[in-house]
């Protein structure tokens, strides 16, 4: 009787113990996103050199994901706040983004881009750093490449594919 209880405690133990991995293997995934922001950016030009400060406002949408929290088709509101700084020989351009969806769940989001520029027909690659948020988006970290494209009358399209994510 007592090797039935050891082996049924086992057996147990053993299927927890597969649930709780089986429950930690879902906590990440990928998606590929696409933002349009306007942008309303000031430039300070100096001898060799210029800053940039400004705000992005628009709309990212989730092309395609493996599963929650991001889901395809979804839209979310995006605000960001931009410095960047060129010299002679390099640019580089850091972003704080929080992205709000309909459930009103925030999404926060850093970027940070070495090269290219933030002129019209302008733009270049850079790497998004997933830093958490709230309700469905709490513990989510990750990283991401974009690329982004400057268009003409202040428009921002930012492409992002095969985002890795996990929830901490």
């Amino acid at each position: 009787m007592r090797a039935d209880r050891n082996i049924a405690m086992a057996l147990v133990l053993a299927g927890l113990l597969c649930t709780t991995h089986s429950i930690h293997a879902e906590e990440g995934g990928s998606f590929s996103m696409i933002t349009s922001w306007v942008h309303d950016y000031e430039t300070i030009e100096r001898p060799g050199r210029a800053v940039t400060v400004g705000t992005l406002e628009g709309i990212m949408t989730i092309l395609e994901s493996s599963h929650s929290p991001f889901v395809a088709g979804e839209h979310s509101v995006s605000k960001c706040l931009v410095y960047a700084k060129r010299s002679e020989d390099k640019h580089s351009l850091e972003a704080h983004c929080t992205l709000t969806d309909a459930a009103n769940d925030k999404f926060h989001m850093g970027a940070r881009r070495h090269g290219g520029d933030t002129e019209a027909g302008g733009g270049g690659a850079g790497v998004w750093k997933f830093l958490g948020g709230t309700g469905k988006y709490a513990g989510v970290s990750g990283t991401c490449e974009y690329s982004v494209e400057y268009l003409a009358e202040n428009w921002t399209v930012n492409t992002a594919r095969d985002c890795k994510w996990h929830r901490q």
